[in-house]
């Protein structure tokens, strides 16, 4: 049972897929696995702010030695990269599932196997966490009921500050991978040009919201330096939002903007492998549902890269 619950407890190398949004993949890779991203609200609003690639790079020739800094030591930013944990799934609403009967049933067992799968590869987690196994009480702390109250307030927080280009906010709130995206973005705004983000009310409240998934696993580091541990939860919140666009301190007339969104939060928490002590909650990115079609070929994937680990 031990061999079992470590080897639901391994974690991939992820791949990228190209951003539904303007934003180019952090890395190459031959398998279709999503990326983060930000508010798709606020990426809407990046696009129409965003100035010409020579403009961007002249303002990374002028930033000088901090960039300097960070191309002498890529391999330490690869080696620290975040992944989001396979066979995450953002399941719809049953009401949205296929209508074919076959479709429908198949859709049912699969978000069954699939969390059934990922509270197994955490249960053997919080069982090795005791000091003697099943001797001691285990140290490791899921914390699940802290998501939704955080990734509310994360949600704002990264909102507001990507509105008012707010990097050092962004820098504490989100995964250095979304940070980097997001800074690049802020980076090639006019100058003087910045926005103004609200949130108006949470919508359909008597659904979200709510933990859409949640995982636990082991995740090895890039060139194979180890394992770290980390701690995955995909919050969905149901929001009506306000944007308008600023020069300087004057709002554009015409530009306010109000919309109903949902949105699937991904927070990443690094645990410590040997205390078992969690790190603070950060934003991977967002998320979108899944298809039935789309979650077969992330199924598909996941078992051609599990065979090919077993080889």
């Amino acid at each position: 049972m031990a061999t079992n619950l470590a080897r639901l407890s391994r974690s991939w190398s992820l791949a990228s897929a190209p951003f539904p949004f303007p934003f180019p993949p952090l890395s190459p890779s031959p398998f279709p696995f999503r990326q983060p991203y930000s508010s798709p609200y606020l990426q809407c609003l990046c696009r129409s702010l965003t100035t010409t690639p020579s403009t961007s790079s002249k303002m990374t020739r002028r930033s000088g030695g901090r960039d300097s800094l960070q191309k002498k030591r890529p391999l330490e930013a690869e080696v620290n990269a975040t992944f989001l944990i396979p066979m995450t799934l953002v399941a719809p609403p049953i009401w949205r599932y296929p209508r074919h009967p076959m479709k429908f049933l198949h859709m049912a067992w699969l978000n069954i196997q699939n969390r059934f799968k990922s509270a197994y590869s955490t249960l053997g987690i919080w069982f090795t966490s005791s000091e003697k196994m099943l001797r001691t009480w285990p140290r490791f702390k899921l914390d699940r009921a802290s998501a939704v109250p955080v990734a509310k307030a994360l949600h704002v927080q990264m909102s507001e500050a990507m509105a008012a280009g707010d990097k050092e906010a962004l820098r504490h709130i989100c995964a250095p991978e979304l940070f980097k995206t997001l800074g690049s973005t802020i980076d090639s705004r006019p100058k003087g040009m910045r926005s103004e983000w609200e949130l108006v009310r949470y919508e359909k409240t008597w659904y979200y919201p709510r933990i859409a998934d949640f995982r636990v696993t082991y995740q090895p580091l890039m060139q194979g330096r180890g394992m770290r541990l980390i701690k995955q939860a995909v919050v969905s919140i149901c929001s009506v939002q306000r944007l308008t666009r600023c020069l300087g301190d004057a709002k554009i007339p015409g530009t306010e903007r109000m919309r109903e969104l949902t949105e699937h939060i991904v927070l990443h928490s690094e645990v410590n492998p040997r205390t078992f002590e969690s790190g603070p909650w950060r934003i991977w990115g967002n998320l979108s549902e899944m298809t039935y079609e789309e979650y077969l070929n992330d199924l598909e994937n996941f078992n051609a890269m599990e065979a090919n680990q077993d080889l």
